[in-house]
């Protein structure tokens, strides 16, 4: 009898190894991707660096970049995910095997005895060895479980790459809209020393007989204008070094000193793409897509699994005795091997019920995933444009505050001269302000648009540090 379960067994185990129900994943064939903005001058073919920060040549952005990713809280809390992740799969692919536990115990108990007549009789036994157990995995219920963990985990290892892309280009991006606001504001202090002595010129006038008081006053009220966005900037200003501190992980003051003002030119030459075709397996958020959807598939697996019987096997090795003293010896042996069968025979509508909803979530990630890919490339596309236009359009306002600063300066020489009167310096004045400024937004939003770009193609070529730290 023992023979013959024992040889059912090791042809049910045959068997398992041979049929998983459900369907069989095919990964999305990958799409050769044609970018219409990559045309542009502003671009060309050649390969970035492996850190695309490091074109910028500025060794604070580096500094910043690299420690962010260093000590990033949002990536702690994503590599904690990747790390649950890969336990569940470690435990599915283990379930596949059988469980042995080792135990002991020991039974007293008083109780009648109809054999004797009901008197109470009082009885101890104790049991010591290893209990196992057992799932055939006939119909793949298990191999598709594992399946979907594997799926999970390359999901959560790409949603840590994702999140380092993330992290890298915010960090870029606030750090270049620092920079920008800090040029505004010496801008505007710059405009104030002028508008200063241009105060001190019409009241000098005003004083001599040449000028009015309509003249002074209009000075006074540009001069207080300029003063009073100052502070504004500033809020700005310090708004931006305390969330590049927390995107490092550090308390919001810790980067005062390291972000002191700095000159950071716009980016001036063509900015190089690489390969474009691939975007679709360099955008981490597609490869997260696609995982998802491969695990919902599996799932299907183990929903349909749900169809067929399940078949376990459970035993035991060890020792049975009524004495604790010599339990372990050669008369106390004992084993024990029990098959069994569970099968949802009057319960498929529950389990058809979980199978259409299975089906209809992996419906709904195939739908996700072509919402990603299109969602990708109209990242990548306006990314593209804003960056081509933005340089295009940085050209033409530094034209307009090159001409700004010329005519301001004509208009101060004829002011003094008296052969011009004060509302043209005055207006001449404002416009250079605006030209500036807008110069050093437009610097500073240049600088954005390639950090817009290079998160859009995937964050570039990950560096060698990035890829050493994923688990």
């Amino acid at each position: 009898m023992v023979i013959r379960m024992l040889t059912a067994a090791v042809a049910s185990a045959l068997l398992a190894g041979c049929v998983s129900v459900g369907p069989d994943y095919k990964a999305p064939p990958p799409q050769a991707v044609q970018l219409q903005g990559s045309v542009d001058p502003s671009f060309s073919n050649a390969s970035p660096v492996a850190n695309w920060w490091s074109q910028f040549d500025d060794p604070v952005l580096a500094e910043l970049v690299h420690g962010a990713l260093a000590g990033n809280l949002d990536l702690r809390i994503a590599m904690a995910r990747v790390r649950a992740a890969r336990a569940v799969f470690t435990e599915q692919r283990l379930d596949q095997a059988p469980h042995v536990t080792a135990g002991g115990s020991q039974d007293r108990r008083k109780q009648p005895d109809p054999t004797q007549g009901g008197e109470r009789v009082y009885s101890e036994s104790y049991q010591l060895g290893f209990d196992a157990g057992w799932e055939l995995d006939l119909f793949g219920r298990q191999r598709r479980a594992a399946e979907a963990a594997r799926a999970d985990l390359g999901a959560e290892r790409d949603s840590l790459v994702d999140a380092q892309v993330t992290v890298a280009a915010e960090v870029a991006r606030n750090y270049f809209e620092l920079r920008g606001t800090q040029k505004r504001i010496a801008v505007a202090q710059q405009t104030l020393i002028n508008l200063r002595d241009t105060q001190q010129l019409t009241e000098t006038r005003w004083e001599l007989g040449a000028g009015s008081e309509l003249d002074v006053q209009s000075s006074r009220a540009r001069l207080k204008a300029i003063e009073a966005d100052i502070p504004l900037l500033e809020v700005v200003q310090v708004q931006s070094r305390h969330r590049l501190a927390v995107l490092l992980g550090r308390r919001p003051d810790a980067l005062n000193t390291l972000l002191q003002p700095r000159e950071v030119p716009a980016f001036a030459k063509a900015l190089p793409l690489g390969d474009t075709t691939d975007l679709l397996r360099q955008r981490a958020d597609v490869r997260i897509a696609e995982r998802r959807l491969a695990a919902a598939t599996a799932r299907v697996g183990v929903a349909t699994a749900d169809l067929f019987p399940r078949i376990s096997l459970s035993g035991f090795v060890g020792f049975l005795g009524g004495d604790a003293n010599g339990l372990v010896n050669g008369n106390n042996k004992a084993w024990s091997l029990t098959p069994s069968i569970s099968w949802a025979a009057f319960d498929f509508g529950t389990v058809r019920a979980r199978l259409r909803a299975s089906k209809a979530q992996a419906d709904g990630a195939a739908a996700e995933y072509e919402q990603a890919v299109l969602l990708a490339l109209e990242d990548t596309e306006n990314a593209l444009t804003r960056y081509a236009k933005e340089q295009a359009r940085l050209a033409i306002i530094a034209e307009q505050a090159q001409a700004a600063r010329r005519a301001a300066s004509l208009a101060q020489i004829r002011y003094r001269e008296g052969s011009e009167d004060f509302l043209a310096l005055l207006d001449a004045q404002r416009n250079q302000l605006a030209a500036d400024d807008a110069l050093a937004a437009a610097e500073a939003t240049v600088n954005v648009n390639v950090v817009a770009v290079y998160k859009a193609l995937g964050g570039g070529v990950q560096s060698a540090e990035t890829v050493a730290r994923l688990p």
